[in-house]
């Protein structure tokens, strides 16, 4: 909102020199700003297999053909913007390796060397941070097939075996590639390695670092809401003098507005009279006037003015308890989406509501929120359907 009054304040200074031309003011927003982002949003679990690779102080004895061990991932995490993200998993399953000499992990007989088998469970649970490189670049594009994640995170691992088992801190760096299947799920090959001190296999020595690399592919699930909302790409303003002119009519509206509340309060003061003098009176209820209260893009925030207003329109409709009235609540089709319009809407209904009740006593019965989001557009100008207008319901 504040873009859109600096370019009507610059619109207007200019309009003596620019008063026959066309301007077209374009907003570089590929990258954001990103205006939605509840706590319960762009949330996902995932789940993965294949296989770990464990590289200890011994194990380049045996092939690596024969030290591949089953993997498992599970995930659990949400992306805070769209190129940053966090994520708890538990990695892990089995490794195989070798050992100089007898260790708690060794199985079987020693070779001519003296290298024994190993073979143990293996357990890391860590937390990552996520960078989505290709967001970060290339701005969000839900429809993007290929996305790549570099990761970095800490933890603590543990590996298991024979009776006897480890713990200890472990680093994790790892890519992760997410393959769009549909709005809601991804294909994940998620290239990790952990990097962990050799006391994890009890490998001889205390200051030595061991590696666990890992590949795993697996599915990736996206909980509502999966994407963020970003202002405005472009504003373009096809006549200097348009936003004074719709600063005219919202004017003009204010006093029409004005006139209307004087109207009623002089048949009010009629109605009072009317029942003062006459024991009996059968009352008309007259055409109840609407009344418009406007807002800010994107907020559903009443001013001091409108709350005023609304004042003298819950005078109005104390006096008339029979009578039902609708609070038609919008937003403009030109800015978020169908979701979010409605929602906005429906928030803006909801502050009219709460203050002609809780702050002017309205009865709640003979008020009902008509929220349409964008889907009906009352006036022309996108500034005037960001309303709530106040209707007589019958």
């Amino acid at each position: 909102m504040k873009k859109v009054f600096m370019i009507m304040a610059v619109a207007i200074m200019c309009s003596p020199v620019f008063a026959q031309d066309e301007t077209v003011i374009e907003i570089e927003n590929a990258k954001g700003p990103y205006v939605t982002n509840g706590f319960w949003d762009n949330w996902f679990v995932s789940a993965g297999g294949g296989v770990q690779v464990y590289f200890g102080s011994d194990d380049s004895h045996g092939s690596l053909g024969k030290r591949f061990a089953p993997a498992l991932d599970i995930s659990a995490g949400k992306w805070i913007t769209p190129s940053v993200g966090v994520r708890m998993q538990y990695s892990g399953l089995k490794a195989k390796g070798w050992s100089h000499g007898l260790s708690p992990y060794s199985e079987g007989k020693a070779d001519a060397k003296g290298f024994y088998k190993e073979k143990f469970n293996t357990m890391n649970i860590h937390g990552d941070f996520l960078w989505n490189i290709s967001n970060a670049i290339g701005g969000e594009r839900v429809d993007r097939f290929w996305n790549f994640v570099p990761y970095v995170g800490f933890g603590l691992a543990r590996s298991e075996g024979n009776g006897t088992s480890k713990n200890e801190l472990a680093a994790n760096a790892g890519l992760l590639h997410n393959l769009r299947i549909s709005d809601a799920v991804d294909v994940s090959i998620d290239m990790r390695t952990m990097f962990v001190n050799q006391r994890f296999a009890h490998s001889n020595g205390s200051d030595g670092v061991n590696v666990m690399a890992t590949v795993t592919a697996g599915i990736t699930y996206k909980f509502n809401t999966r994407g963020f909302q970003r202002a405005s790409d472009l504003i373009v303003v096809e006549d200097n003098t348009r936003y004074v002119q719709e600063i005219a009519q919202l004017e003009g509206m204010l006093r029409k507005a004005d006139q209307q509340r004087s109207v009623l309060e002089m048949q009010l003061k009629n109605v009072k009279e009317e029942l003062n003098n006459a024991n009996s009176v059968e009352m008309t209820v007259p055409l109840m006037p609407d009344l418009a209260i406007f807002f800010e893009i994107g907020k559903a925030d009443l001013t001091q003015k409108s709350i005023i207003n609304l004042g003298y329109m819950a005078d109005v409709i104390k006096q008339f308890p029979a009578k039902s009235f609708v609070i038609f609540a919008s937003a403009d089709k030109e800015t978020g989406t169908p979701e979010f319009n409605m929602a906005l809407s429906q928030k803006r209904g909801e502050a009219v509501h709460k203050v002609l009740v809780e702050k002017y006593g309205v009865d709640p019965s003979q008020l009902r929120i008509d929220a349409v989001g964008s889907s009906q557009q009352k006036f022309d100008s996108a500034q005037l359907n960001r309303v709530v207008v106040i209707e007589d319901n019958e």
